[in-house]
């Protein structure tokens, strides 16, 4: 460009000249064609590159675990005729869409997704389709042939995929969003998230592979640990050799059928099943279907509990006094505050007799009883770590009542 030119161009006089977009390179034929045949994977290709896919159906006898795959239909349908509300409650016609991935990473730019898997009921068996990614270069490819982006309202069925798998999906989509149709966004059951609410306090871990060990009758054997499938994937793209390879499909097959088997069993522990856990679980569910505002739902899992005595029964006590508190079923509730609180502990167990004093003091009007209930309250707190303001509260409680005591008796006397 000559000097006058320059000068006009700092003036605002001549106008750049619009550069011409680059067309994007085709991705070319990924190398190891032949190796990667040998563990099933087929290569297709689509408008923007290549990518290695495996099929697996499976019949409805199918058991995974302590489920047959074929028990996912009386299950939606008993949710169908529930009446009450729920996370889990869906309708038989819903698209359903068992969902994991594979990654290089947990997080960043350079991290890709380069394994999807994903499992659809058809009329007369499941079908799970694997799509790879042969290298970075056939990503827009790779996302493209899942198929995800037709979805239309599907309901999206993961472990910790709400918080990691989902969102970096979106991520990387977004990558290619001049080229790739727009993804939909889906309803998600994440039964990490189902898991914790159930099983909380009752299992140490709650990785997959621990739910399936311990509650749906199911141990891996010769499965690959999570933390080499990054370096077994790249190192099968520089290599070509697939037998690592195959141990991660295999590993992300076995995440996937565990999603409907623990979507079954969890399913008929929220609707049925009394029976088969512990009182700590029931007693979560109740606490579930409390937070969910399903009081009648909540009463009879607690109910349930509470057929038990002891610490075992504690808990579920003091949820359902809350509840026939907030009935206005003023003696029940008291009755289960007494008896839950000596089997708790910490705060809860300072709480516990707070709400008997309460109780006692406004709705049955027996001052002695509520004297002696914020006595065990001040005790129990003296006992534990408890927010200056609970013990403040107690203290304002005992004064108020030793001088609503004083009064009365000083009535008494003069009449």
């Amino acid at each position: 460009m000559s000097f006058e030119s320059k000068l006009l161009q700092m003036k605002g006089m001549l106008k750049n000249k619009p550069t011409k977009k680059q067309q994007s390179k085709r991705a070319e034929r990924p190398l190891h064609e032949e190796k990667w045949k040998e563990i099933g994977l087929e290569l297709v290709e689509n408008k923007f590159g290549f990518v290695f896919q495996k099929k697996i159906t499976y019949p409805f006898t199918t058991r995974h675990g302590s489920v047959l795959l074929s028990e996912l239909d009386p299950v939606l349908e008993a949710w169908g005729k529930t009446d009450f509300d729920h996370p889990f409650k869906l309708d038989a016609q819903d698209p359903l869409v068992f969902f994991d991935t594979e990654t290089t990473g947990l997080s960043g730019t350079g991290a890709y997704i380069f394994l999807i898997g994903i499992l659809v009921k058809k009329s007369d068996h499941f079908e799970m389709m694997q799509y790879i990614m042969p290298d970075p270069s056939h990503e827009a490819a790779f996302l493209y042939e899942t198929g995800l982006w037709k979805a239309d309202d599907p309901i999206i069925f993961s472990y910790n995929g709400k918080s990691f798998d989902w969102p970096q999906l979106t991520s990387r989509w977004t990558m290619h969003r001049q080229d790739l149709p727009k993804l939909p966004v889906p309803r998600q059951i994440d039964l990490f998230h189902g898991t914790k609410r159930i099983w909380k306090n009752e299992l140490a871990r709650m990785k997959l592979s621990t739910i399936e060990e311990e509650k749906l009758g199911f141990v891996r054997h010769g499965d690959v640990p999570g933390y080499l499938i990054p370096a077994i994937y790249l190192d099968a793209v520089k290599s070509g050799f697939p037998e690592g390879l195959s141990k991660v499909l295999y590993h992300n097959e076995l995440d996937i059928l565990s999603l409907v088997s623990l979507y079954v069993l969890s399913s008929n522990l929220l609707m049925e099943d009394m029976e088969s856990e512990t009182s700590g679980a029931y007693t979560n569910i109740g606490k579930w279907y409390a937070d969910l505002k399903q009081f009648d739902q909540s009463a009879a899992y607690l109910e349930h509990v509470t057929n038990d005595r002891g610490a075992s029964s504690a808990l579920a006590r003091y949820l359902l006094a809350i509840q026939k508190k907030r009935a206005g079923q003023h003696e029940v509730a008291v009755k289960l505050f007494k008896e839950a609180a000596p089997h708790l502990r910490g705060s809860i167990e300072v709480e516990a007799w707070i709400h008997a004093a309460k109780l006692y003091e406004h709705q049955l009007r027996d001052l002695n009883q509520a004297a002696i209930m914020a006595g065990f309250a001040k005790e129990a707190s003296e006992h534990t770590n408890v927010r200056q303001s609970l013990v403040s509260d107690i203290n304002k409680r005992q004064a108020r009542l030793d001088e609503k005591k004083r009064k009365k008796n000083l009535q008494v006397q003069e009449d």
